[in-house]
């Protein structure tokens, strides 16, 4: 029976291997993406859960690739991608006017806005149909596990400084304020399409929907003042539970693909 399923494939069908790389830009959709600062709220607040704020950032990632020995056109597709960006321009600018505000006239001062990080795992199929000669139109479809993280947030100041006899400063007000999230494991999605160039170069878009799990972290609060020339400092840890964070993101790349394993047809078999 085998043989006889041989027999009927084409008598140049290949089984070819591609290795390739990738790099893009990431565009965060929905409540991902939004912030709602002229309310005064974002993720970290009350009533604003699931607004993350994330801004635009950049992708780079790996591929493997197979190409069916019976249609070369359908390709069994593994990648994995690191994902990176920030936070978006309406929650950078309203930092910035909460500086000028308030903390502009402390003696030290230190914001750190976290970054988000994911990195979707994946397996699926994509289909490549060709246009014109050299160039194919090809869509995916893939699925898997995401990676969460976000890094921490920090916001340090003092409020006043002075100097004592042997000209060592010490701080009269200092408070510490750091946002240190968990990570996550969530199911991941992707739909992508785009050209292929020669079964060499890649261009094309992918919609990606990294699952949905519950953010959570430990604000630590730190509180440094003298006393009779003596720093006296206190900490306390605040545990924080919201509603589920949902990681979705449009991510545009350009990538190459190289065949380092020889191309093998159905007489070689």
């Amino acid at each position: 029976m085998v043989m006889a399923f041989v027999s009927m494939l084409p008598s140049q069908a290949t089984a070819q291997f591609y290795v390739g790389l990738q790099g893009g830009i990431t565009l965060p959709q929905g409540f991902y993406s939004e912030s709602r600062m002229s309310d005064n709220g974002w993720m970290f607040s009350e009533g604003h859960q699931r607004l993350a704020g994330a801004g635009k950032g950049w992708s780079a990632g790996v591929e493997l690739s197979y190409a069916m020995p019976f249609h070369p056109s359908l390709e069994v597709v593994l990648n994995a991608h690191f994902m990176q960006g920030g936070v978006n321009s309406d929650v950078e600018d309203y930092y910035e006017y909460v500086y000028s505000t308030r903390y502009k006239e402390c003696s030290k001062y230190l914001m750190e806005l976290p970054k988000f990080r994911n990195i979707p795992i994946l397996l699926g199929v994509r289909y490549a149909y060709p246009v014109t000669k050299g160039i194919d139109l090809y869509g995916e479809a893939l699925a898997g596990i995401n990676l969460r993280s976000i890094t921490d947030w920090t916001l340090a100041y003092a409020t006043a400084n002075w100097q004592v006899g042997d000209g060592q400063e010490l701080v009269a007000y200092n408070n510490e304020d750091n946002h240190v999230y968990a990570n996550a494991n969530t199911f991941a999605l992707r739909l992508g399409a785009g050209f292929l160039f020669k079964k060499k170069l890649t261009l094309g878009a992918s919609f990606n929907m990294l699952g949905s799990s519950p953010l959570t972290w430990d604000r630590n609060t730190t509180v440094r003042y003298s006393v009779y020339g003596q720093i006296v400092e206190n900490t306390t840890t605040q545990h924080v539970a919201y509603t589920d964070l949902r990681p979705t993101m449009v991510v545009v790349h350009l990538g190459f693909r190289l065949t380092p394993f020889k191309t093998r047809t159905v007489q070689d078999w």
